[in-house]
C-alpha cells in the first residue's frame, strides 16, 4: 500500500510525481532502460545538430563517390587498402571502447551507464575486425578474380553517367515509403489497449488487430523488395544497352538518358513480374541466403572447413536448384536482357552463369566483398570524421553556442547509420552494375560459341587494263578464292577481356 501523492499526467498515460524525492526515483528507473536513455538524446540530436547531420550525408555521398573513382583507377589497391584498413580501424577503435569501459566510460563520468554501451559497441567492433580480417585470408584469390569485372562496372557508371543519378532517386524513393509507412505503422500500433506493467506501459491487441500488423509489415517489406526491383531493373537495362554498344574509336557511344528509358520501360511493360518477383524474394530471402552460404561457401573461399560444409550440404542442392536458386535479382537482369517472365528469367540465369564460364560463376560469388568493402569504409570514415569534427570545432563543443552536441558520441553514431544509408544506395547500384556485366559477358560468349562468324568472300581487285582494252575486252574477271572472316563487334570491355584471357 502507498499513500496518496501529487502527480501531473503526462502524455494521457503516465501519471509523474512532482515531489523530488520520488521524481528521483522515476528518473533513475527510467534512465536505467537503454531506449529511454538513449532515445531522447537521438532525437535532440536530430533537432539540434541537423546542420552537422546535413554535413555528414554530404560528406557520405562525396565518400561514396570518391570510393567508384578510385574503383575504376586502381581497384585492386583500394580494394586490399580497405580491407587491411577495416581489419586495424574497427580493432583498434574497439580495444579501446574495451578499455575506456573499465574506466568509467569515454566520457570519463563513471555514474553515466555509459560504460556498458562502450563495452558492447567495443565487442561489436572487435567481431567487425575479425570478420574482414577472416575475408582477407580466405578469400584472396577472388578478390583478385574480381578486381578487373569491377573495374569494368566502375567504368560502364561513368561512361552511362545518368546511373550516377541512381543512388539520389533511391534514396529518395525508400525515404518517403519508409516515412510513411513508419507513420502508418505507428498509427496502427495505437490501436491495443494499454496495460500497465509496474511503471511501464505495454499494448494488447486482439486477434484481429495481430493479423492486421503482420500484414502491414508484410506489406512493408513488399513495398521496399519492389523499389528494390524496380531499381535492379532499370540499372540492369541501362548497363546491358551500355554493354551491347559496339566500340568505336576505342570508346562505345552510349545513347543518353538510360535511366529514364529504363523506368518507362520498368513500369509500362515489366510491372507485374516485378511486382510478383519481388514479393516472392521478400519472402523466400531468409531461408535463401542460409542455404547458399553453405553451398557455395568452399567456392568462394580458399579454406578447407568452408569447403567441408559446402559438401555435406550438397544434399539439398537439388531441392534449391530447382525452387529457390532462380530466385534472386539476377532474374531481373535477365529480364532487362530478354524481357522474359519472372520465373523464366531467374531460369534462365541461373543456367547461363553455370554452363559458361567457370571464372563468371566466381565472380559472380566475389564482387559482394567491393559493396561490403565500400558499405564499411563510407560508414566507418563518415562517423569518424563527424565525430573528430564535432570533438575539435569550437562551435559543438562550447555549451553556450546554439550548435552545442551534449554526447559527441551519440552524434557520430547517428552520422555513421546517415552515412551507411548513402553508401547503401551507392553501393547498390554498384553492385548491380557489377551482376549485370557478368550475364551479359555470359550471354556475348554463348552468342559466340552457337552462332559462329560467317565466312564472306573478299572481292578482287580491278584488273590493270589500258582504257582501249576495257571498252572492247568483255570476259569476266576471275573469281578470287580467298575467303575472309566478318568482323564481330567487340562488345566486351577490355577489362573483362584481360580477366577471360588469364582464365
Amino acid at each position: 500500500m502507498v499513500s496518496d501523492y501529487s502527480t501531473h499526467p503526462v502524455g494521457k498515460h503516465f501519471c509523474i510525481p512532482q515531489t523530488g524525492a520520488m521524481l528521483d526515483k522515476v528518473n533513475s528507473k527510467l534512465a536505467s532502460h537503454p531506449l529511454a536513455k538513449y532515445l531522447p538524446m537521438v532525437v535532440s540530436t536530430f533537432r539540434d545538430g541537423w546542420h552537422c547531420l546535413l554535413g555528414s550525408v554530404g560528406l557520405a555521398f562525396m565518400l561514396s563517390f570518391l570510393y567508384l573513382v578510385a574503383l575504376e583507377c586502381f581497384a585492386g589497391m583500394v580494394m586490399w587498402l580497405c580491407l587491411i584498413t577495416l581489419v586495424i580501424f574497427p580493432g583498434a577503435i574497439g580495444g579501446s571502447l574495451v578499455y575506456f569501459s573499465f574506466c568509467g566510460g569515454i566520457d570519463g563520468m563513471p555514474g553515466s551507464g555509459d560504460s556498458q554501451t562502450d563495452l558492447y559497441l567495443g565487442i561489436g567492433c572487435c567481431i567487425l575486425s575479425c570478420f574482414f580480417l577472416f575475408v582477407c585470408c580466405c578469400m584472396a584469390k577472388a578478390v583478385n578474380k574480381a578486381i578487373k569485372s569491377v573495374e569494368s562496372a566502375a567504368a560502364c557508371m561513368f561512361h552511362a553517367k545518368s546511373l550516377l543519378f541512381e543512388p539520389v532517386l533511391n534514396l529518395m524513393a525508400r525515404l518517403t515509403l519508409w516515412t510513411v509507412g513508419l507513420l502508418g505503422f505507428a498509427w496502427l500500433v495505437s490501436v491495443g489497449d494499454v496495460r500497465k506493467s509496474k511503471m511501464y506501459r505495454t499494448f494488447t491487441y486482439t486477434t484481429e488487430e495481430q493479423i492486421y500488423l503482420v500484414f502491414y509489415m508484410v506489406m512493408m517489406l513488399w513495398l521496399n523488395d519492389f523499389c528494390n526491383a524496380m531499381s535492379q531493373y532499370v540499372i540492369a537495362t541501362a548497363t546491358a544497352r551500355w554493354y551491347f554498344t559496339e566500340h568505336v574509336g576505342g570508346t562505345k557511344l552510349v545513347p543518353e538518358c538510360l535511366l529514364c528509358k529504363g523506368y518507362v520501360i520498368g513500369f509500362v511493360f515489366h510491372f507485374g513480374s516485378l511486382a510478383f518477383g519481388s514479393l516472392v524474394i521478400a519472402l523466400t530471402r531468409p531461408v535463401r541466403i542460409v542455404i547458399v552460404v553453405l553451398l557455395y561457401a568452399g567456392e568462394v573461399t580458399d579454406n578447407a572447413t568452408c569447403g567441408c560444409l559446402s559438401k555435406i550440404s550438397a544434399c539439398c542442392y537439388g531441392c534449391f536448384e530447382s525452387l529457390l536458386m532462380h530466385l534472386s535479382k539476377t532474374a531481373y537482369i535477365d529480364m532487362a536482357i530478354t524481357s522474359n517472365s519472372f520465373c523464366a528469367s531467374g531460369k534462365n540465369a541461373c543456367h547461363l552463369l553455370a554452363t559458361e564460364n567457370k571464372a563468371i560463376a566466381v565472380l559472380a560469388g566475389a564482387t559482394w566483398l567491393f559493396t561490403i568493402a565500400g558499405l564499411a569504409s563510407v560508414t566507418t570514415f563518415g562517423a569518424f570524421i563527424t565525430s573528430f569534427i564535432v570533438q575539435n570545432t569550437e562551435a559543438f563543443t562550447s555549451p553556450s553556442s546554439p550548435y552545442y552536441i551534449q554526447d559527441p558520441m551519440v552524434m557520430a553514431c547517428c552520422a555513421g547509420v546517415l552515412s551507411f544509408l548513402v553508401a547503401l544506395c551507392f553501393m547498390l547500384v554498384f553492385d548491380s552494375v557489377a551482376d549485370t556485366m557478368l550475364i551479359c559477358l555470359a550471354y556475348d560468349l554463348k552468342d559466340q560459341r552457337e552462332n559462329p562468324v560467317p565466312l564472306q568472300r573478299a572481292a578482287p581487285p580491278p584488273p590493270q587494263q589500258s582504257v582501249f582494252a576495257s571498252f572492247f575486252n568483255t570476259a569476266a574477271a576471275p573469281v578470287s578464292n580467298h575467303a575472309m572472316a566478318v568482323k564481330r563487334p567487340q562488345y566486351t570491355h577490355y577489362k573483362m577481356q584481360e580477366l577471360l584471357n588469364h582464365a
